[in-house]
């Protein structure tokens, strides 16, 4: 029998176990395949050139990060099956392959599954290419017509990335299956996996996990200026740090002692489940610590959506604040102006003054605005429009006017001064009364005199030719220039999405697998006698233990993260974290059933004569 033939007879025997490789490679070939497909096809053609410019180069910041999602997820994929398969390549010795044959047998099956993968994925992600592409133009509302179209470069490149990446790892394979021994390739899948570490080592394993990971959160949520970047490199560090040593240590420790309290175990049916989880410990909790930190990432990534399209909308509006805005020396020319200016339904008279390459504005012509109230001897920052900030503490803000040392208590990105406020270069404080009017002098002050108009429609009849005015804007209402970042919430969703299902792919193909190595095990179980409900309780228990403890363990770590968001970006993240995380426990309750009836049906379904 030819290698190719034998290797077909494998696939097409093994083909459910391969279903769940298969489904999660073409999942990620469908994703990064339509980003590919968006970016080359011309779905978004109708924008403008500098809008085109800068959505082309996030979708290749969201590809690199697919690649790496796609490295990470087919190299956990296929090593997790290429351990169920040891055992099969260790009877092909005795019947005589050498070791160069079997690793070329794994080739065949792996070009298999790949080819079935890749084929799968392209095909899917062309026949949901024009859904992907309406959903990505309609939901940041970026105002043309999504069109079906296919990118011969996009297939092309999909192809190439999927082929090297998954080229690379099955040479890793191969490589492995070479140097085994037949003892190492028969006893691969069966080798217990039971930590041998001492409990007093778990236990300071896991205070360390526990220490690494409240010092992450720390800096997480600590206020500064400047070290902010500094501070979220450590808290990232530190919370993958921990999360793997909590899992590492706790877990192993939590489970050992309730195998050794004999009146727990045998108390209602926990004795299988509890044995299952701790023999193949090793691997478990490695298992356990990336789907926690992909759940993370999925749950900022969702808040980094919220976070930017609030901050986007806000920067939007420094432009919508006023329909006009006029400067001019001449502190009494409000009269002048409203007489030639058409009826308006608010306007505003706003004193500015000059002093260290700093403005400021006294607090009574910006006091109808929700500002904080403040002692002579602090001030209030009137914020550009930004995305993020890199300073989460107001004290980073302090000046000096005056001879009187200002202590910032507030950082507000309230559209104030309207589009002047974003376009100033310099910072621009709000200040007491007294002090404005003891630091400046009448010849010293700019005027900023804000008009919104009745009509939206209404004749601007003033220019810079007026001696009166020193400069004027009007707000440019088909101003596309921010269009662009509108599509950044569609990204961080998308993110979010990719890491969630790719968080529940892990624990699915983990478990999924690990059951049919216990087939025997539950067969003769179920001949001697063993009540069925008894085995459906334990995979249930199994299957249930590990998706809810990288829930809970999830939840507390995305809390901190989104706190750290909240500060960073001066918005209220509260609802995004119940959202985020009532989405998560939605779909993995619905990944857990889903692997709960594929275990019992691997398991259970079977005869047992």
């Amino acid at each position: 029998m030819s290698l190719f033939r034998l290797a077909w007879q494998n696939f097409v025997l093994h083909a459910r176990r391969y279903g769940a490789l298969v489904v999660s490679l073409a999942f990620t070939v469908f994703i990064f395949f339509n980003f590919e497909n968006l970016e080359y096809s011309g779905s978004l053609e109708g924008l403008s050139a500098d809008n085109m410019e800068k959505i082309g180069m996030l979708i290749d910041v969201v590809k690199v990060v697919l690649i790496c999602f796609m490295i990470f997820m087919i190299a956990y994929a296929s090593n997790v099956f290429l351990k169920s398969q040891k055992k099969e390549f260790g009877v092909y010795v005795f019947l005589g392959l050498t070791s160069s044959r079997i690793s070329v047998l794994y080739m065949l099956e792996n070009m298999m599954v790949g080819l079935i993968s890749i084929v799968a994925g392209v095909l899917s992600g062309t026949l949901f290419s024009y859904l992907f592409a309406m959903i990505f133009v309609k939901v940041p509302a970026l105002g043309i017509v999504a069109g079906f179209s296919l990118s011969g470069r996009a297939v092309l490149e999909t192809c190439l990335f999927f082929v090297l990446i998954y080229g690379v790892i099955t040479l890793r394979g191969m490589r492995s299956i070479r140097k085994s021994s037949v003892r190492d390739l028969l006893s691969a899948s069966k080798q217990n996996e039971k930590l041998k570490e001492h409990g007093r080592f778990l236990v300071l394993k896991a205070l360390a996990g526990c220490l690494v990971l409240c010092t992450g959160y720390y800096f997480a949520v600590k206020d500064g200026g400047m070290d902010v970047l500094g501070n979220a490199m450590i808290a990232t560090v530190c919370v993958i740090i921990g999360t793997y040593w909590i899992f590492g240590g706790f877990l192993p420790f939590l489970l050992q002692s309730m195998q050794k309290n004999k009146k727990f175990l045998y108390a209602h049916r926990r004795l299988l489940w509890v044995d299952g989880l701790v023999f193949r410990m090793r691997q478990n909790y490695r298992s356990f610590a990336m789907v926690c930190i992909l759940l993370i990432c999925a749950v900022t990534a969702l808040g980094c959506g919220f976070t930017l399209n609030n901050r986007i909308s806000a920067i939007q509006q420094y432009s919508m604040q006023y329909d006009v805005q006029i400067m001019s020396m001449d502190g009494d020319a409000e009269a002048y102006f409203d007489a030639r200016l058409p009826e308006s339904q608010m306007h505003t008279v706003v004193p500015v003054a000059e002093a260290n390459e700093q403005l400021f504005v006294p607090y009574s012509s910006v006091s109808d605005f929700d500002l904080p109230a403040f002692k002579e001897n602090e001030c209030v920052l009137l914020s550009k429009g930004m995305i993020i900030s890199l300073y989460t503490d107001p004290g980073s803000f302090s000046t000096e006017l005056d001879g009187v040392h200002l202590q910032c208590i507030e950082d507000v990105r309230t559209a104030v001064l309207g589009f002047m406020q974003d376009k100033m270069e310099v910072p621009v404080y709000v200040i007491g009364d007294v002090l404005f009017d003891r630091a400046f002098g009448q010849s010293d002050r700019l005027y900023l005199y804000n008009y919104k108009f009745a009509k939206e429609d209404a004749d601007l009849p003033l220019s810079t030719d007026d001696p009166l005015v020193a400069g004027i804007f009007r707000m440019d209402e088909d101003n596309s220039s921010y269009l662009w970042l509108n599509t950044i919430f569609t990204f961080c969703v998308f993110l979010f999405i990719v890491f969630l299902i790719a968080a529940c792919s892990i624990l699915f193909i983990k478990q999924y697998n690990d059951s049919f190595e216990d087939i025997e095990a539950y067969s003769l179980l179920q001949k001697i006698g063993m009540d069925r409900s008894v085995l459906k309780h334990s995979i249930i228990m199994e299957c249930s233990f590990q998706f809810g403890l990288d829930f809970v363990i999830m939840c507390v770590s995305s809390f901190f993260s989104l706190t750290a968001l909240s500060k960073i970006a001066q918005e209220p993240l509260g609802m995004v974290f119940v959202l985020s995380n009532l989405v998560i426990l939605v779909l993995m309750i619905l990944c857990d059933l889903l692997c709960i009836c594929a275990v019992e049906s691997t398991l259970l379904n079977r005869r047992t004569v």
